[in-house]
């Protein structure tokens, strides 16, 4: 049977993001691949960008989006599995039912841009000492070299010592 224009225009939704995003949960993958496989619920499927006040929803999100990873609603009912929310849509589709394909990245708050500003500086010292260690590394193999090279003993255990505990 020949999708209605409707039903292909959700599906090419669908297949949009997953061909442009990964999903933060790998089983959404699939789901959104069920969704795509059966008519009777492409037909009842509305696309959103905000699950506000919708009774039946699904929520999708890709990696590096700032929204729960995955999740089917139907009145107070939550299911955070796919495996779940397969046998209940199994059981019965809801009329609308509403999908999120999330993909915006979080919103900068000003904890969030605290936190990034912490872990940017982090990343600049651990870089730091990393540099630092590679350099005194060399410069105690240059120190040993010379001391083999003079057969001083002493200088040699002292600088190899320091290299072990580098």
């Amino acid at each position: 049977m020949e999708k209605s224009k409707e039903a292909r225009s959700k599906a090419e939704a669908i297949r949009a993001f997953l061909d442009h995003h990964q999903p933060k949960l790998p089983e959404a993958r699939g789901f959104l691949q069920f969704l795509l496989a059966k008519d009777e619920i492409l037909r009842r499927l509305v696309i959103v960008d905000d699950l506000d006040g919708c009774d039946a929803a699904i929520l999708v999100s890709a990696k590096g989006s700032g929204t729960w990873p995955f999740f089917y609603r139907y009145g107070n009912r939550f299911y955070h599995k796919t495996s779940q929310a397969v046998v209940e849509l199994m059981k019965f589709v809801p009329e609308p039912l509403y999908l999120r394909l999330s993909t915006e990245p979080p919103p900068m708050t000003p904890e969030r841009v605290e936190f990034l500003r912490q872990m940017a500086a982090w990343q600049e010292e651990i870089l730091m000492e990393e540099v630092r260690k590679i350099n005194r590394r060399h410069e105690l193999l240059s120190r040993i070299d010379a001391a083999l090279a003079a057969g001083d003993r002493a200088a040699f255990m002292r600088y190899s010592e320091e290299l072990r505990r580098l």
